[in-house]
């Protein structure tokens, strides 16, 4: 387990499963906040199924989830990370750069060599700063009503 101290708090980082009901349901509730309200689309029983096999990562402080994403493999060398929240008051801290770079490190050792994912207009310039790549790709998300740049990094 990795910790950093966060303004007087302890930060501790975490991988868990769907099957972890107290983070899982922190995480619905999180993304569900940051990334779903500004569309009105709430995270569906369907797609909770979907991700039911994902590899969940996170940030707690007092046992509260501020940051969370989730991955799922791709191929052997590739995972596609979805659906990154980080708390609003936690944002511009480095808190998202850092749960990234946590998560490499474990991917990493679990063999894997490539993250691909779809930003957001509003994350795209934090993936650049991240070393992701634009592969020229555009996602469309019909759900929401949405059309993001595919990005890739290769580590």
């Amino acid at each position: 387990m990795k910790t950093i101290d966060f303004n007087c708090h302890k930060a501790i980082f975490t991988k868990f499963k769907a099957t972890d009901k107290d983070l899982y349901d922190q995480s619905i509730n999180l993304r569900n906040a940051i990334l779903r309200q500004p569309y009105n689309k709430p995270i569906t029983t369907d797609e909770m199924l979907i991700e039911k096999n994902n590899q969940f990562y996170g940030i707690t402080i007092d046992h509260l989830l501020i940051a969370t994403f989730s991955c799922y493999q791709i191929d052997a060398a590739t995972v596609r990370l979805v659906s990154f929240a980080v708390a609003e008051q936690y944002q511009h801290h480095r808190i998202g750069s850092t749960l990234l770079k946590f998560a490499i490190d474990d991917l990493k050792k679990q063999g894997y060599h490539c993250m691909t994912l779809s930003a957001r207009t509003s994350a795209h310039e934090f993936y650049l700063k991240q070393e992701f790549k634009d592969t020229g790709k555009l996602v469309a998300n019909d759900d929401l009503g949405i059309v993001s740049p595919e990005m890739e990094y290769c580590f």
